[in-house]
């Protein structure tokens, strides 16, 4: 689905496509040896929100893959394609000669960018779009990936490539490679997942801010876990100083404000995405909350 947005925008050119959809193994969940389930690439978004497995085990995935889009993307929408798919910034998508594209600089930098990144942005201030990303580096998923080579797994917290590395590259695939699957891990005892997502439009839109939570609880203590934030920046946004400041302690009111600061204590916003910052502060807090009260 996007793969053909960008073709109708004229973002770039190809001479062929070559559909998927036939392959019947790149679909469905299948069980793991070490007790974790593995999702097909092909498997399609409204499949995996509506998954019961999936709800019970990781109910923050199924609740980010109930936020993507509208009804009928989602049905079209397939695992793989949602962590794969290009930037939605005006700019890269319009007729400009942007960093992404090759050119010489982000014109978001001093341009209209009240949607894009206030962390990690560097030479390009995307926001990375998915809503299943977050939630999946949140629970410590990884991807399983296929070429001529042969097939690799990989990490998606190091799956997804940062501009100060590469401004021009989405992810670490190799063209020739494609997405097969995704590898979630057995949930560990004590785990709470989350998602929640704030939009401008609430019918269909992209994040404006999002967090995905998937923390351990020991009672009322947080032994561990991650706190991953969308819409934020030019990848899913692991804040380990807020995880560190959940560790160990008991989840309270206090704690979720200290740790809702301290993820987002290194934002650089831009002139017109400050408000984000307040956003993603109350955003966390409310759902850290939220999980408190699951147990």
């Amino acid at each position: 689905t996007d793969l053909l947005g960008c073709l109708h925008d004229h973002v770039f050119g190809v001479e062929t496509v070559v559909s998927l959809s036939g392959i019947p193994g790149l679909r469905g969940l299948r069980k793991t040896g070490d007790g974790g389930l593995g999702i097909g690439a092909l498997t399609t978004i409204s499949a995996a929100a509506a998954n019961e497995t999936l709800a019970r085990r990781y109910p923050g995935l199924t609740q980010a893959a109930g936020e993507v889009a509208s009804p009928q993307l989602r049905n079209q929408g397939t695992v793989g394609g949602n962590l794969c798919q290009k930037p939605r910034c005006w700019y890269y998508r319009g007729e400009f000669p942007c960093t992404r594209k090759g050119g010489e600089k982000c014109f978001a930098v001093t341009g209209q960018n009240p949607f894009h990144c206030i962390l990690g942005g560097r030479s390009c201030y995307i926001v990375h779009p998915s809503d299943l990303a977050p939630a999946l580096v949140a629970l410590g998923a990884q991807v399983r990936a296929t070429g001529p080579r042969g097939t690799r797994v990989l990490d998606l917290e190091t799956f997804h490539v940062r501009p100060a590395d590469d401004p021009r590259q989405e992810t670490v695939l190799d063209p020739t490679e494609i997405v097969t699957e995704v590898l979630l891990p057995a949930p560990s005892p004590g785990l709470r997942s989350r998602y929640r997502k704030v939009r401008a439009r609430r019918s269909w839109d992209f994040a404006v801010a999002a967090v995905a939570l998937a923390l351990t609880f020991d009672g009322a203590a947080v032994t561990g876990g991650r706190v991953v934030l969308g819409g934020a920046a030019p990848f899913p946004w692991r804040s380990r100083a807020g995880e560190e400041a959940l560790r160990g302690r008991k989840l309270d009111p206090d704690l979720a404000r200290e740790a809702a600061a301290a993820a987002v204590a290194d934002a650089r916003p831009l002139a017109h995405n400050g408000y984000k910052v307040p956003l993603f502060r109350g955003l966390i807090e409310e759902e850290l909350l939220a999980a408190a009260r699951a147990g």
